[in-house]
């Protein structure tokens, strides 16, 4: 099962996946600046999103799988 809510923080680089994904100039422009905004590396700041993202995701499955009370 996965974990919900898994700080990205928390774990050793070692540890963490390399994921490759190419974007458009646009987006990556907008991503850039917003990593300077928050004084970090893209990758980190897309690290972060995806993060959130899967939360998201988990718990919103996590939600849909539970049995309705009716």
């Amino acid at each position: 099962m996965y974990e919900v809510n898994s700080p990205l923080h928390n774990l050793p680089a070692k540890n963490l996946k390399r994921v490759t994904s190419y974007v458009p100039p646009n987006a990556y422009n907008v991503l850039e600046d917003w990593a300077k905004e928050e004084d970090r590396t893209v990758s980190n700041l897309v690290s972060r999103i995806v993060s959130e993202a899967v939360d998201a995701y988990l718990a919103k499955k996590t939600t849909e799988d539970e049995p309705s009370s009716n």
